[in-house]
């Protein structure tokens, strides 16, 4: 059969299991009629046909019954297995058995006329044939009609043992299958001349190379396990000289070891390199400091948190006002990392007084400032919460940043800040203003802090190399606050134009844009978060519009 029509109008239908269940139910008929033909002939079923119907009705529910429990019709049969097989057999044994022992009983308590039990012996063995057979025929006839024979390569497989079987059987159920298995080469002198899958075992010596020119085999398979032994034999550069192609195929070990069979991560998906990073100069500046993490039960706090983890800080300081998950964060941080000193605190950054009592008790020297409201639709109807959040907590944040000589302090903002068009675009520009107008005033006075922003976007550009996961996002956020100057605002560099792999200096670049009459604008900031601590929505949505548009460079329509 030509293998198009095949694969066309065969190979991808497969027969329901209602199909398959009504065949074998066919399949337990023939063989009750059969084996009452084999033991009483034919004339005997006519005078007695209501017996043999009820003896063939009964049949069909034992078996019915013990067919659904053991599920012998819902597999493929063209896959069929041993385990296939082991399942007829089971099924099959307790039906007949139970057959068995209801004749013997009926006619032990003297309910009437029965059939001999040879009978029911004799239907079960003709059954158990007929239904493995079928499976084994539809099997066979599926790999035949499947091997391409025109173009398929004659191959011997060089090891016997486990790995060499394999590789015949995946060579044989492989819809691409090219290659057909011609014999086995085999070290083992038990081995040799006995035969497997309808192969004979050939043994190693000067003779093999007749064995395989009679074969017309020009390709030699090689177990992994047995490469070493056919290199240090010679044998391997013999085919060599006598242009024998000579394959193998990774072990499945190395594949559990090397974590090729593992989970699927998002990373798999990627059609790119992961981004590559210098931890060693990215831990330079983290290890042995004390680190204070606002938002740490967040999405991008968290992993955050976990990266900063295993750069050895002093202390990690995680505020959340999220009390259920910053609990799960230090459980996974006591984890993974017993000897951490970590300090978990529950704190709102809007209140003030409590975020300067822990500035005061544990004088952080870096600051992640993750914490903001970020539900784009929610904060449309709750401006003043965005406005306490992520406005006057980042001011906190910054003022006590500088009060208390932190080293850096980075906010970690959003791509929705540079053209807002959301509240929550709005507040985060307004918290990206507060904290340019913080560091000119650390630059004039020549303090030590460092106050800058990190643009973190929900989702990269529509490229796929430029698709970004979490865990590198975070990374690159490190890597800017190991990069970071004061005043700067630091963006993520789209690579979807390069054909080069990005290094995470590649990919964080100094925003461009510059801002103007900053201390103005800090004081409308102060201005509006004293005054617009509760009111309307829309009031607060153009009270910040209009501070923003104080900046020309990025004008707001009011």
């Amino acid at each position: 059969m030509n293998l198009k029509v095949y694969y066309r109008n065969l190979s991808s239908r497969i027969a329901s299991k209602w199909t398959i269940l009504a065949i074998d139910i066919c399949l337990v008929v023939i063989s009750m009629l059969l084996a009452c033909i084999l033991q009483l002939g034919v004339s005997s079923i006519i005078y007695k046909v209501s017996l043999y119907i009820w003896m063939i009705l009964f049949s069909l529910s034992c078996n019915l019954c013990f067919f659904s429990v053991f599920h012998t019709y819902v597999g493929v049969i063209r896959f069929s297995s041993f385990v296939d097989i082991y399942r007829v057999f089971i099924s099959l044994t307790i039906s007949y058995g139970l057959l068995g022992i209801g004749n013997f009983c009926w006619s032990a308590f003297g309910f009437g006329e029965t059939l001999p039990n040879g009978i029911v012996f004799i239907a079960y063995i003709l059954n158990f044939t007929f239904m493995v057979c079928l499976r084994i025929l539809v099997k066979m006839l599926h790999e035949a009609l499947s091997f391409d024979d025109r173009h398929c390569v004659n191959v011997f497989i060089y090891g016997f043992r486990g790995t060499g079987v394999n590789i015949a059987k995946s060579m044989r159920v492989s819809r691409n299958n090219h290659y057909r298995v011609c014999g086995f080469i085999s070290d083992e002198p038990w081995m040799i001349g006995k035969h497997t899958m309808g192969c004979r075992v050939y043994a190693n010596n000067n003779k093999l190379f007749e064995h395989l020119k009679r074969k017309n085999v020009q390709t030699v398979v090689v177990a992994p396990d047995k490469l070493v032994d056919l290199e240090s034999s010679g044998v391997m550069e013999r085919m060599l000289a006598q242009n024998i192609h000579v394959m193998t195929v990774p072990p499945l070990s190395n594949c559990l070891d090397d974590g090729i069979i593992k989970d699927i991560h998002i990373e798999d998906w990627l059609r790119r390199e992961p981004i590559q990073a210098d931890i060693r100069k990215i831990a330079a500046y983290i290890e042995g400091h004390r680190i204070l993490v606002t938002g740490a039960a967040g999405a991008v706090g968290r992993e955050i948190v976990h990266q900063l983890a295993a750069l050895n800080p002093y202390q990690l300081i995680l505020v959340d006002q999220a009390e259920s998950p910053l609990y799960d964060v230090q459980l996974e941080l006591s984890d993974h990392w017993k000897n951490l000193e970590v300090k978990v605190l529950v704190a709102d950054v809007a209140n003030r007084s409590r975020m300067e009592a822990i500035f005061k008790q544990y004088i952080p020297q870096l600051v992640f400032h993750a914490a903001a409201y970020k539900n784009i639709s929610m904060l449309e109807d709750y401006a003043a919460e965005a406005l306490q959040v992520n406005v006057l907590g980042t001011k906190n944040i910054a003022d006590l940043a500088v009060k208390y000589k932190v080293y850096k302090c980075m906010m970690i903002s959003t791509n929705h800040a540079l053209s807002p068009v959301h509240v929550m675009g709005y507040s985060k520009r307004l918290a990206e203003i507060y904290m340019r107008g913080l560091s000119q005033k650390i630059r004039q006075e020549e303090l030590t802090a460092k106050l800058f922003v990190v643009r973190f976007a929900d989702v990269y550009p529509e490229a796929p190399r430029s698709l970004m996961t979490l865990p590198e996002a975070c990374l690159l956020i490190l890597e800017a606050g190991n990069l970071g100057e004061n005043g700067g605002i630091y963006v993520f560099e789209d690579e979807s134009a390069e054909e080069t792999e990005a290094t995470c200096y590649d990919k964080v670049r100094r925003s461009r844009e510059d801002i103007a009459g900053v201390d103005k604008v800090c004081k409308q900031i102060d201005s509006l978060v004293e005054k617009y601590e509760s009111g309307e929505p829309l009031t607060i949505i153009n009270e910040m519009k209009k501070i923003i548009s104080c900046i020309a460079e990025h004008p707001v329509e009011v």
